[in-house]
């Protein structure tokens, strides 16, 4: 966007009258089209500043929006450490730039379904963003509108977990590959399904 050559005018005015303009005029012309740049580049929506607070890095950063979890991080869940686990990453991303992160959408879900206990002092709607790693292409999605395979013979660190899909397409696909037995919505996944995969059982509803 604050590249001058994706504006194609004023490319083109550029490369024309090169020759007729001073080195002074040719200046002070690409001066100003940078200046321009830095202008537009502070129009920004409340969601970007977020993003941008969480890391001056874009690196630690996944297309999405959420931070990719150091190392360190653990998961406020059952302790394990998401960044080993980078197929299966899921994050909740706050308004305030804080992060929490989990090495499965199961354990993901046990945190907002329970709040209280595993995110003290923070509330739903506090929450900007929620990403989860699509199963095929293994990129972070929006969990919101995910849809979640829960059953079959794939295993995440967390033994059965819900796998997450960016859509019916490839929810379908994978049902039928890997003999999943439920897909849901994020809205219909429940503290009892969860609990229930804990102990390797599949509600039937």
């Amino acid at each position: 966007m604050c590249n001058p050559d994706n504006n194609p005018d004023a490319s083109h005015q550029l490369s024309s009258n090169a020759k007729a303009e001073s080195p002074e005029r040719r200046s002070f012309m690409i001066r100003g089209l940078w200046g321009l740049c830095g202008c537009v580049g502070l129009i920004v929506n409340s969601d970007m500043v977020v993003a941008q607070s969480v890391s001056a890095d874009p690196s630690d950063q996944t297309p999405f929006g959420t931070p990719m979890p150091h190392d360190r991080d653990s998961c406020p869940v059952c302790g394990m450490f998401p960044a080993r686990y980078p197929d299966w990453i899921a994050t909740v991303l706050y308004r305030d730039g804080h992060a929490d992160h989990f090495d499965g959408a199961k354990d993901m879900f046990k945190y907002l379904l329970d709040m209280e206990k595993y995110a003290s002092g923070r509330k739903q709607q506090d929450i900007l963003r929620i990403g989860v790693t699509d199963y095929y292409a293994t990129a972070r999605i929006d969990a919101r509108t995910a849809l979640y395979v829960a059953g079959s013979d794939v295993l995440g660190p967390m033994g059965l977990d819900l796998i997450p899909h960016l859509d019916r397409f490839d929810a379908d696909e994978f049902m039928k590959d890997h003999k999943g037995q439920r897909l849901l919505t994020f809205q219909e996944v429940t503290m009892e399904l969860l609990l229930a995969l804990d102990r390797g059982e599949i509600p039937s509803q």
